[in-house]
């Protein structure tokens, strides 16, 4: 079972990888395939931790005290369609999508996860309701894999009818104005086989799926449509950072013709008339509202400027009949103006506080992902709100009224919670931000727990929003700190450059800064001190216990990439060079070599670590988990547990959303730091 019987640790073998002009220690690359002796090895694994965990009483109490902060998670933003509101709710067995004559009224289920037969547990990924709302267009997929198979579904009847379009994750679907047909993304095989999507257009009652549209983009992992609201155009839009649309096409039947291709900076908004009004950074790292013509958008002289640069990051415009809804971020906070299609300002919207704003449960569970946060529709614009104390509630702005409208309360608003900004200073010299979250009535003169949580790339705002699972360690006596890390995107452009490809090492020095904080401030201790991360946040989890073993006493990495001299090797995270650098490259090798958590776990005392990777995590496969805990445990010197959960049925987001997996990790991380949630013992 890959254990040697001699020393009683995983074998190493003496393995050698040349990668980028680099050659390297391998011992472990037994561990990357699924064999029969890797795959014995990760079983063994995954029982001595799931033993671990049983072994802390309470995990069935735990499990329910989290799930209402997890079910936050499902509150989204309903979408108008014609006479009809259709949202996601929470059922007894899984999502459901409903149609309901008012934002929040009783309504009807259409779909039921619970009612949807497959191998694996059903989810509902993403839904898309044509603009007369007689149609939605949703996604389906099983154990948590995101192969989604497009389905439709006709409201009034509530008739699935017989389209099955498969390879459809991370779906979009941009419908034409009169309903007949949509563009869609989508694949030609499974991502586990094939990452690449392509633009279809679909009839509704058409046969066969349509042929791909012939175009060749950039980042063809993620491509996306967008329609104007006439139907004038449709745009191919690429990238999940540098978002814009690169090529247009006239409708009904003109050619794909370059419109931003080779801008190399973000630009994306909405159509309007022959224009296109979007938020740039060419030009404005922190952003700037532009009229760009669809027929010289190759040149920037073109443009006319609407809102300029300020101190403000500008970050996602909306069109909602004739005005335009612009969303920004000022120290991290999310602001919304109302303007005219002008740009002219016409009022400041008053947010329910200090928050974030967010509309799919995945941007919310771990923020990822670049669609949109505001829903419009001609007469006014819906979203979902939460900050740090004040759990999601969904709003609704009347343009006719000017007025924000409360549809969905908050299930909780926190008072007696006390959030607090604070800065400090990185190695480098840079300023990092990051706050605090604790009980009004805790004694900071004194160390508590504290665990920081992190994100910090893909140039993916990590505003602040819901504390969520971790609003019963803060009740606990605990402290829950948001850290602001080079890479992301809350505060511009020039911060997610800072933090990418040969400067990632910049966020994960960030990380180490406010770690050092709170152990100079007295807030913590190193073994009272927790590190938890997912995805992205995965990758600075491994990072931070593989290069500052010293500064924490648990370390929660979630589906995270660890080993990043091979992060190419499989369809869908070989991407992952667009942000992180291709280690094929020699230029890049050097870098990704660095830090790469897997190659770089030398002899130290470990903080207690627990790696969770899903068996069917399609963008982090649980290899790369397989080998950092294979090498952490052979360089421990401390005798902490060092631990690999291997979630079966279990995806990406599984991590973040099952009350199951959060409960598991959570009470890791409550044991590591000797803490107990109130009222925990007595169940």
């Amino acid at each position: 079972m890959g254990v040697d019987a001699v020393e009683g640790r995983t074998r190493r073998d003496a393995t050698r990888s040349t990668i980028g002009g680099i050659t390297f220690d391998d011992p472990y690359a037994w561990l990357e395939d699924d064999s029969a002796e890797a795959i014995a090895w990760q079983t063994a694994e995954d029982a001595r931790t799931v033993e671990h965990i049983r072994a802390r009483p309470g995990g069935e109490a735990l499990e329910e005290r989290l799930t209402p902060y997890l079910g936050d998670l499902v509150v989204a933003t309903p979408r108008r369609a014609g006479a009809h509101w259709f949202r996601r709710d929470a059922g007894e067995g899984g999502s459901r999508l409903v149609v309901a004559p008012t934002a929040a009224g009783e309504g009807r289920v259409l779909v039921d996860a619970a009612t949807i037969e497959g191998d694996g547990t059903p989810s509902i990924d993403w839904f898309y309701p044509s603009p007369d709302g007689s149609l939605l267009a949703y996604g389906v997929s099983f154990g948590g894999d995101e192969q989604s198979v497009l389905h439709l579904v006709e409201v009034a009847s509530g008739r699935v009818l017989e389209e099955r379009i498969p390879f459809t994750s991370v779906g979009t679907v941009a419908w034409l104005p009169d309903s007949s047909g949509f563009w869609h993304n989508g694949g030609l095989a499974p991502d586990f086989e094939d990452s690449a999507k392509h633009l279809f257009f679909h009839r509704v009652g058409q046969g066969e799926r349509s042929q791909p549209e012939p175009l060749s983009v950039r980042e063809p992992y993620s491509l996306f449509p967008q329609i104007a609201d006439d139907g004038r155009y449709v745009a191919a839009v690429t990238s999940e950072m540098d978002v814009r649309p690169d090529f247009v096409k006239a409708l009904p039947d003109g050619d794909w013709r370059p419109f931003l291709e080779g801008l190399d900076h973000y630009a994306f908004g909405e159509f309007v008339g022959d224009d296109y009004v979007a938020v740039t950074m060419h030009g404005a790292p922190r952003g700037r509202l532009v009229r760009i013509p669809v027929a010289t958008g190759s040149d920037p002289s073109t443009w006319v400027e609407l809102v300029p640069e300020s101190d403000a990051v500008l970050r996602h415009v909306y069109r909602a009949g004739d005005h335009l809804v612009l969303m920004r971020y000022r120290d991290t906070y999310v602001e919304i103006s109302l303007l005219d299609l002008s740009g002219r300002v016409l009022q400041e919207v008053e947010l329910p506080g200090r928050g974030a704003l967010a509309t799919l449960p995945y941007e919310i569970a771990s923020p990822i992902g670049t669609g949109p946060r505001i829903d419009t529709s001609p007469d006014g614009f819906s979203f979902v709100f939460s900050s740090l104390t004040r759990s999601p509630g969904v709003y609704h702005y009347d343009l006719a009224a000017r007025r924000l409208e409360e549809v969905v309360a908050p299930r909780e608003i926190r008072d007696d919670l006390v959030t607090e900004d604070r800065t400090t200073t990185a190695a480098d010299g840079a300023t990092v931000r990051y706050t605090i979250v604790h009980r009004a009535d805790a004694d900071l003169d004194r160390p508590r727990p504290a665990v920081i949580y992190g994100y910090g790339g893909w140039n993916i705002a990590f505003a602040p929003g819901w504390t969520g699972a971790f609003v019963p360690f803060v009740d606990a006596g605990g402290i829950y700190v948001h850290a602001h890390l080079r890479g992301g995107g809350e505060l511009g452009e020039e911060f997610w450059q800072d933090g990418r490809l040969a400067r990632k090492q910049h966020g994960f020095d960030d990380l180490y800064a406010i770690a050092e904080d709170l152990l100079r401030r007295e807030v913590t201790t190193r073994e009272r001190l927790a590190v938890v991360g997912g995805s992205n946040g995965g990758l600075l989890t491994g990072a931070a216990v593989t290069q500052r073993p010293d500064l924490f006493g648990v370390v929660v990495s979630l589906v995270g990439l660890y080993d990043m001299m091979k992060v190419t090797r499989d369809p869908y995270s070989s991407v992952n060079y667009a942000e992180y650098g291709d280690p094929d490259d020699p230029v890049a090798a050097p870098w990704l070599y660095a830090y790469s958590p897997a190659h770089n776990a030398e002899p130290a005392d470990y903080p207690a670590t627990l790696v969770f990777v899903g068996t069917n995590d399609m963008r982090c496969w649980p290899w790369h988990g397989r080998k950092l805990i294979a090498a952490i445990q052979h360089a421990d010197t401390g005798g902490r547990p060092i631990l690999l959960r291997a979630a079966e049925d279990c995806g990406h987001a599984g991590a973040f959303s099952d009350p199951r997996r959060v409960a598991e990790w959570m009470s890791f991380l409550l044991r590591g730091l000797d803490l107990e949630l109130a009222g925990e013992a007595a169940r």
